[in-house]
C-alpha cells in the first residue's frame, strides 16, 4: 500500500490512504474528497495547505497515513 503522494509543485494536492472512517469524516468537514479511483473508502484527495494551520494540520493526517499503512502491513507480513 503507497500511503501517500503528492500531485506536484503547481497543483500540492496529496493523495491519502487512511481508514475509511477518517476518510469519510475529513470529507464531510471539507478537507478532502473521495479520490476519482476510491474502491475501498481509504483513498482520498486533501487540498494543498494555505497557511501555517493547514500545513500543520495535512502534516498530522499524513502521519496518519504512514502509521495506518505501516499498521496494515505489519498485520498482513504476521498472516
Amino acid at each position: 500500500m503507497e500511503p501517500v503522494h503528492l500531485h506536484g509543485m503547481d497543483d500540492t494536492s496529496i493523495h491519502l490512504c487512511i481508514p475509511p472512517e477518517r476518510a469519510a469524516e475529513l470529507c464531510d468537514r471539507g478537507w478532502a474528497e473521495p479520490h476519482q479511483y476510491a474502491d475501498h473508502g481509504s483513498e482520498i484527495m486533501v487540498y494543498g495547505p494555505r497557511d501555517e494551520f493547514e500545513w500543520e494540520f495535512v502534516v498530522g493526517l499524513i502521519s496518519e497515513s504512514v502509521g495506518w499503512a505501516t499498521e496494515r502491513n505489519a498485520e498482513e507480513s504476521h498472516h
